[in-house]
Order: C-alpha cells, then sequence, then structure tokens
C-alpha cells in the first residue's frame, strides 16, 4: 500500500522548510540526470529558492547554455 496524499500548504517553520526545500531539490537533480541517463535526453532544470540562489542542472558535457533551449513559461 502506497502513502495517503498530502496536503500541499506552505511550511510556516523556517527550518523545516529549507530542509525540505534542501532535499526536494537534490530530487529533483537526481530525477533529472537520471533521465538524461535512462533516456538519452538533453534535460536543463533550473531552480530558485526563495532567497533569489540560483540551482541548476544541465545534461550536456557542455557548460549549460540556456539559449539553445526554447523557454515557456506556465503560470500555476
Amino acid at each position: 500500500m502506497g502513502r495517503g496524499r498530502v496536503e500541499l500548504k506552505r511550511i510556516e517553520n523556517k527550518i523545516n522548510r529549507q530542509v525540505t526545500f534542501a532535499k526536494r531539490r537534490n530530487g529533483l537533480l537526481k530525477k533529472a540526470y537520471e533521465l538524461s541517463v535512462l533516456c538519452d535526453a538533453e534535460v536543463a532544470l533550473i531552480i530558485f529558492s526563495n532567497r533569489g540562489k540560483l540551482y541548476e542542472f544541465c545534461s550536456s558535457s557542455r557548460s549549460c547554455d540556456f539559449t539553445q533551449f526554447d523557454f515557456c513559461c506556465f503560470h500555476i
């Protein structure tokens, strides 16, 4: 049996929020890497923290040149 659904809402405790961000960020980076390896796909991932710090992943061996990607912004 799997876990039940978790209600998504902002984590009020600052330290818990930062810990959760770090764990989920690392999980996303790992999944992006796995997708690029398993499917031989070019993957680019950009994450900004709430303080504006940039985290990025690029699957190609050359440095991340995001001009090669067509960006499409989705607002939820």
